[in-house]
């Protein structure tokens, strides 16, 4: 099962983009409320979540995908528990997807030093900070680690993600399906 988190201050285009490209891709999907059932994206929209965060069960996970939106990122990070999962999906190389400002979250925690990523311009000298070479790229694939730059990069990161569960035959069938390049 694949698991994408929701907080209020969440970028909605990017969870909506990245769940739908992921659920065409061929994964299992449940997105998780960590403030709440209905959360409040950043620009206004509210997004109800299939489950709440408490009742997410242990893994291991097939992949777990932080999307961006600054405020969102930040209730994700005030999360013990989104901190426990995050750290022992990079600690033990557990596939994770992290999109425009999420990377800031990787970086506070310590967990991307001298990992290549990419991130939202605005929070890219935070990255860097933290130990990260970041790329001007719509995403970035290290080994189990899928970083996107930000909302137009949706489809290319969600791609990315279904290529990194299914490969490449069917992300490039995925891209075909949506009229988008990818790569």
């Amino acid at each position: 099962m694949v698991y994408l988190f929701l907080a209020d201050g969440v970028a909605e285009m990017e969870a909506v983009t990245v769940t739908e490209c992921l659920r065409r891709g061929g994964a299992a999907v449940q997105t998780v409320g960590v403030t709440g059932m209905t959360v409040t994206g950043a620009r206004g929209m509210k997004l109800l979540a299939d489950i709440p965060l408490a009742d997410m069960p242990d893994g291991p996970y097939e992949l777990l995908v932080l999307p961006g939106g600054l405020r969102g990122v930040e209730n994700l990070a005030a999360s013990e528990t989104m901190r426990e999962l995050v750290r022992d999906a990079l600690m033990s190389g557990m596939p994770l997807g992290a999109l425009c400002a999420a990377p800031k979250m990787l970086a506070g925690m310590g967990l991307i030093e001298a990992r290549t990523v990419t991130c939202h311009p605005s929070v890219a000298e935070e990255v860097r900070q933290g130990g990260a070479y970041v790329l001007d790229r719509p995403w970035v694939r290290e080994g189990a680690l899928v970083t996107g730059r930000g909302p137009g990069a949706s489809i290319a990161f969600g791609i990315a993600l279904v290529s990194l569960l299914f490969g490449d035959g069917r992300a490039g069938a995925l891209a075909e399906e949506l009229l988008v390049p990818w790569r």
